[in-house]
Parts: C-alpha cells; sequence; structure tokens
C-alpha cells in the first residue's frame, strides 16, 4: 500500500459544550482510519441554515450547484464511511446514492447502516423502536452482547467466526431489506448486518466497530476489510 487512500466521511451538525453549532464526527472513525494509513475527509452540509432548528421536511431540497460540489468531493475519495448520529439528512442520502453508482466501497454503523437501509426499502418504513429484552443503547461499554453471522456472506468470510459479541448504541433498528442480505441476528433476533451483493463491498452494521478496533481484533479485520476494498480497484468518475 504504497499510495495513502482517501476515505470520505459523512459528517453531522451537532452542539458543543460551549452551545455553538459544529459539524463534526465522533474521533474514532478518524483514528480507525489512520491507524491503517488511510486519510480522513469530512464531506460535511454545504446549505447556510441550521440543520439542527429544521425538521426534515423544512430542510430545502439540494441544488444541482450543491449536488456537483458532492460529487467533486466523491470524486476524491476512495471510499466512504456513513457514520451513527441521531438525523440522516437530506445531503447524506444523496451521497450514498451516488456512491453506489459509483460502486465505491462503504461501510456504515449504527445509523448508517439505517441509511443504507432506507434507501434499499426505497424510502419506505423499515426502522422500528427497539423493545427487546436487550438494552442496545449502552455508551461506551466494551460489550453489549452476542451476534451470530450467518454463513457465505461477506461478513463471515471477513471475520471467519459464527459468533462474536459487539458494542451497542442505537434505540432504533431496522426490520426488513430489499437487495440487501442480512449477514447477522443480535441475541434477541435483531437485525445487526447487512450487505449488498455483487459489490465489492457495501457493508453496514448496527455496533461501532471504528470503537473497538483497537481491543477486539475481529473488528480490526472489518475496518481492515474495508481499506483493502479501497485499493483493490478503481472507481468510476461522476
Amino acid at each position: 500500500m504504497h499510495d495513502r487512500k482517501v476515505i470520505g466521511i459523512l459528517a453531522t451538525p451537532a452542539i458543543n459544550d460551549n452551545g455553538y453549532t459544529v459539524t463534526a464526527i465522533i474521533d474514532a472513525y478518524r483514528k480507525a482510519i489512520v491507524s491503517h494509513g488511510c486519510i480522513p475527509l469530512l464531506i460535511t452540509p454545504l446549505k447556510d441554515i441550521d440543520y439542527l432548528d429544521l425538521k426534515d421536511e423544512e430542510i430545502p431540497e439540494l441544488t444541482i450547484m450543491e449536488k456537483n460540489m458532492y460529487l467533486k468531493l466523491l470524486n476524491m475519495c476512495d471510499g466512504l464511511i456513513i457514520p451513527g448520529g441521531g438525523r440522516i439528512y437530506n445531503y447524506i442520502y444523496y451521497v450514498i446514492e451516488e456512491a453506489l453508482k459509483k460502486d465505491m466501497p462503504i461501510l456504515g454503523t449504527c445509523m448508517g447502516m439505517q441509511a443504507l437501509a432506507i434507501i434499499d426499502n426505497n424510502y419506505t418504513k423499515c426502522i422500528s423502536k427497539n423493545e427487546t429484552g436487550i438494552n442496545h443503547c449502552m455508551r461506551n461499554t466494551k460489550y453489549v452482547h452476542k451476534i451470530t453471522i450467518e454463513k457465505n456472506t461477506k461478513l463471515y468470510d471477513i471475520i471467519g467466526k459464527k459468533e462474536v459479541e459487539v458494542n451497542s448504541c442505537h434505540n432504533y433498528h431496522i426490520d426488513k431489506v430489499n437487495n440487501f442480505i442480512i449477514s447477522s441476528y443480535s441475541e434477541d433476533g435483531i437485525i445487526e448486518s447487512i450487505e449488498l451483493p455483487n459489490k465489492k463491498f457495501v457493508v453496514g452494521v448496527q455496533w461501532h466497530p471504528e470503537k473497538m478496533y483497537d481491543y477486539d481484533l475481529d473488528q480490526d479485520k472489518l475496518i481492515m476489510a474495508f481499506v483493502e476494498a479501497c485499493y483493490s480497484k478503481e472507481y468510476i468518475s461522476l
């Protein structure tokens, strides 16, 4: 790996401790990417609006100029990470859709997996609130529950185990897929990972491997597999 690959990471608006609006990612994503020799590139919202004060239906549609700017950013990237978060904005959906057209390696975590599923289900309802015996929203906990990985899936090929433990920090989960296949379930039956067949690497996981890569070899394998996919081919310019 002589050249350094650029990994786009979708950033979202947030409020910092001083009450200022910032555009940010959880630092674990940056650390995970840099630890494998890649360059993180934040893909931020472009509109001059206060996203946090607007409902989803109040956010204006993307202009042609904004779409072209996102395409230019995407063409600078060799892979895309869709991180976790609280809301999925229209620019996030647009960047994901274009990355899929480009056949770019994509890793979605937590809300990022849910964004993939929503697109896969043609924006119809596919998200439900967690109502099971496991508390899936446990921040800063190294291991929360086990998952069972389906054989004959990319995730199984990467990790090489039928069962592993994962962290967990989400209140909602997906309950169906369309073109994706389900590659793992939690102990209480929640869909924990999905992947898109016939693509080099399009994987969504409900947990946070970027927070586990430095203490769990199985999760580091997942990050490394994504990075290796970013090195493996050229992508279509949009």
